[in-house]
């Protein structure tokens, strides 16, 4: 069964739309409804008004979406975005139905996006991401230190390791691991809160 989500003419709805796809980033939009981008991981943005969204794997985004269109249904889409090659790259597109309350005979079938990015749309990407935008103005205020006392130096890794047999998935039957200044993470044996409770 295809959600639906149901709206009252003439309001504003605030969506909070969290990727929580494991390893694919999403387009998001609703058909002839443009939305306001107003915060971005937990952070309010200079509101920035756009037909679609780009959101990664964990994030999160809060939208403003006006309930001003013909009564009907309308379909929102997400759409997989990929930046790279692979022959088994998943290009299935979810839906639902954004649809107004109301007295009145819908259409045949929602109307769909025409506005859409594709799968491959680097273009679209960048253009979205280039116009998220801090808050930072006399209103609001971003206070950084000005005076560095401590500099960092952190190297970012990845390597193979050796599997018995060549016996892993990864390249060359290896397997990768990534570390950060030569450290990589290992899961620990006690969960935490066993460990301090």
């Amino acid at each position: 069964d295809t959600y639906r989500l149901s709206v009252d003419y003439g309001k504003t709805y605030l969506l909070r739309l969290v990727n929580s796809v494991e390893n694919s980033d999403i387009f998001f939009s609703i058909a002839n409804h443009p939305f306001t981008v107003v915060g971005w991981d937990g952070s309010y943005v200079k509101p920035y008004v756009t037909d679609y969204i780009y959101i990664t794997p964990g994030q999160a985004m809060d939208v403003l979406v006006s309930a001003n269109q013909p009564l009907g249904h309308y379909y929102m889409l997400g759409t997989p975005y990929f930046d790279g090659q692979a022959d088994d790259f998943d290009k299935s597109i979810t839906s639902a139905i954004f649809q107004y309350n109301g007295n009145y005979t819908p259409t045949s079938s929602p109307v769909y996006p025409s506005s859409s990015p594709g799968f491959y749309d680097i273009d679209a990407a960048k253009h979205f991401v280039r116009h998220l935008r801090s808050l930072n103005s006399a209103e609001h205020p971003i206070d950084l230190p000005e005076n560095v006392t401590t500099r960092m130096y952190v190297t970012i890794s990845i390597t193979m390791l050796k599997c018995p047999n060549d016996s892993c998935a990864g390249p060359e039957g290896n397997r990768l691991a990534s570390a950060l200044n030569n450290i990589t993470f290992a899961n620990p044996s006690v969960d935490i809160l066993q460990a301090y409770y």
